[in-house]
């Protein structure tokens, strides 16, 4: 799930924008506004952000990863575009052309499964 965030904290701000990366362990303390229509996001005022644990760092041994992205698990290969996704319980998604065209790939897949996942 991607939830829209806020922060009022400009040293918080800096922090998410510049020194975290993708892969690192967060603790997230704030408050959720939930919406007041049908058609109004849901928002998360942040108000403390925790480094649990930084992302591993990898040499050029490593030309392979697995990615997850909330309920998906994507397979990373630096030696092909292409990147095979899966949902956490091994149900087949799709393969995107390439990493860029994975944001498409989930989208189209959360259309037609429903936001929340329950399949038509």
């Amino acid at each position: 799930m991607i939830l829209p965030c806020s922060v009022a904290d400009p040293q918080m701000a800096h922090q998410a924008l510049h020194e975290l990366v993708p892969g690192d362990q967060m603790r997230v303390t704030g408050y959720l506004r939930l919406p007041r229509t049908p058609h109004e996001p849901m928002w998360l005022v942040v108000t403390e952000l925790t480094l649990l644990q930084p992302a591993p760092t990898f040499t050029e041994a490593f030309t392979a990863m697995l990615e997850r992205y909330g309920p998906y698990v994507c397979y990373t290969d630096a030696d092909t575009d292409q990147v095979p996704v899966w949902t956490e319980d091994g149900t087949w998604v799709g393969v995107a052309g390439t990493p860029a065209g994975l944001g498409q790939l989930l989208e189209a897949c959360e259309q037609r499964h429903g936001a929340g996942g329950e399949q038509p």
